[in-house]
């Protein structure tokens, strides 16, 4: 049978994985020391980051015109379902959203990121990617170009960096809340001023896991890892009685992410299935 993730909280280990021990802390101690003299340049590579030394990313900078009356961009709506908020998880997910962010750079589009990890805490919205600004580097010199958007690229990924070791993660909850809010947040971001959103792309980052609450029709705890448990799963999920989701419109879906942590070889199976079964159900478009 497949039992939930572990949410750690910072600060917490995840069960089943020892301590680091003292000769962690010497190698870390170590690297420190290592790393002392290369720390004079942050400020500058802050500066190339579109970042204020110690802030926040200067948005402005990669941002463009919105598109002629008449026309329109398309938006790119970034989901993290985060249920583990250490360095190396930042790390692979800021990697996995980076060719997003290069192809919205290239062809100009709008940007929203929202967390969410589980609990009370309700959901994360950058201030930076929140969808009402166009995000495009165009540059008359294609050298300076490419030179530009692979420094955009950076800070962006930066942003989602930081957002995912920020979040406090809880022990409960799962991507049900993030999916849930999808139609609304769309129609909101369409409704903006001065706002023009043409194709939307759906990105979902999520192990697929959700654990602890037995009302969330996606809590894998104690359902065994087969199609059939999958689908009776999801076919919950878009019940009129429940109404926990709702298929999402004229977008194109991509769930990134699963089986993309340290998870046995049910949990494996029960997301792909899960994975699977969304897709039929959410979108026409959905990988």
């Amino acid at each position: 049978m497949c039992n939930g993730r572990s949410r750690p909280r910072p600060g917490r280990r995840r069960p089943g994985h020892p301590r680091l021990g003292h000769a962690a802390g010497v190698l870390a101690g170590a690297a420190l020391l290592l790393a002392a003299p290369a720390l004079a340049g942050c400020g500058a590579m802050d500066t190339m980051l579109g970042r204020e030394t110690g802030g926040a990313i200067d948005c402005s900078r990669y941002q463009d015109d919105p598109p002629e009356s008449g026309q329109s961009a398309p938006l790119l709506m970034l989901y993290l379902d985060i249920s583990d908020n250490s360095a190396a998880s930042a790390a692979r997910i800021s990697q996995a959203v980076r060719p997003y962010f290069d192809t919205a750079l290239r062809e100009g589009q709008y940007i929203r990121l929202v967390a969410g990890s589980g609990g009370t805490t309700g959901l994360t919205h950058s201030d930076c990617l929140d969808g009402s600004k166009l995000f495009r580097i165009d540059r008359n010199n294609e050298t300076r170009e490419e030179k530009d958007r692979v420094a955009a690229v950076e800070a962006l990924t930066e942003e989602v960096d930081h957002l995912v070791q920020s979040e406090r993660v809880s022990p409960t909850g799962s991507v049900t809340p993030l999916l849930a809010g999808v139609n609304d947040e769309i129609a909101t971001l369409r409704g903006g001023p001065g706002v023009s959103i043409g194709a939307v792309t759906v990105v979902v980052w999520s192990d697929l896991l959700g654990s602890g609450e037995a009302s969330d029709c996606l809590n894998v705890d104690g359902k065994k890892a087969s199609i059939q448990i999958a689908e009776a799963m999801v076919r919950r999920c878009f019940s009129p009685d429940t109404q926990q989701l709702t298929p999402i419109a004229d977008s194109r879906v991509r769930f990134i992410g699963v089986n993309a942590g340290a998870v046995t070889k049910p949990q494996q199976d029960i997301a792909r299935y899960l994975r699977g079964e969304l897709c039929r159900r959410i979108s026409s478009d959905c990988g």
